[in-house]
């Protein structure tokens, strides 16, 4: 891929359909940066294809690969794809045990593939970091959410947050606020049903330990009033059904 154009992902979301055109063009594709870091790149399908086909020593999709996905809805993957080396994306190499970006960005992915193989939601349906425009009309604020859940219609019926394990309980209030904020953005026509804070580590090369923060959105409009009921939660995760 020759033709490498880099623009911030804020910008990116205001051209999407012209980048959509320009990436069917040979040998081009768009880098989107966070903070100057790279965040995603945007590829033809056809483009995507051909990475696949070619997978070998290269890229596999999600924590399996792709044939499981493609078996199981007998078409290519939509919208949204992980893609790691052949490393198990549950471990982090030596020099990015520091990186807390890293780390989040693992946990992240591991809850999107959990989603979909262990708790059967529908991958149609699950959005991958969206930034939402918090605070009023006036507002320049944007919070990304992690993973989003839609119901369909065009409501969000879940709002996900993830964060690196060693710094779960001492991050717990800022997230949850910030998850009011996002779910009270999003409610148009519907309030989510769930707002869950997660976190996920392996010990011992084996063992996952998971960290789920689950609450019922419908009862509690503000942080501060969730607070006051004395924070109630669950430890599971919401059922999609």
């Amino acid at each position: 891929m020759k033709n490498k154009n880099i623009i911030p992902i804020t910008e990116a979301r205001k051209k999407i359909f012209s980048i959509a055109e320009e990436v069917q063009k040979p040998n081009t594709h768009y880098t989107l940066t966070e903070r100057g870091k790279p965040k995603m790149v945007i590829v033809s399908v056809e483009e995507f294809e051909a990475l696949i086909a070619s997978k070998g020593k290269g890229f596999l999709v999600a924590d399996k690969n792709h044939d499981t996905y493609a078996a199981q809805r007998n078409e290519i993957l939509p919208k949204v794809f992980i893609i790691r080396d052949e490393s198990r994306i549950v471990y982090l190499s030596d020099q990015d045990q520091n990186s807390r970006f890293k780390e989040e960005g693992l946990v992240k992915a591991q809850l999107y593939i959990a989603l979909i193989e262990k708790y059967k939601y529908p991958l149609h349906l699950i959005e991958f970091g969206r930034y939402v425009k918090v605070g009023g009309e006036e507002s320049k604020r944007y919070i990304e959410a992690d993973i989003l859940v839609n119901d369909g219609r065009g409501n969000v019926r879940m709002i996900f947050e993830v964060g690196v394990f060693s710094d779960y309980d001492d991050n717990v209030d800022r997230v949850v606020s910030d998850l009011f904020e996002m779910a009270s953005a999003v409610a148009w026509s519907k309030k989510p049903e769930f707002m869950v804070y997660y976190s996920r580590c392996f010990k011992n090369n084996s063992t996952a330990y998971e960290k789920i923060l689950t609450i019922d959105c419908l009862k509690f409009n503000t942080f501060t009033a969730w607070k006051k009921a004395g924070r109630p939660s669950t430890s599971m995760m919401p059922n999609f059904y």
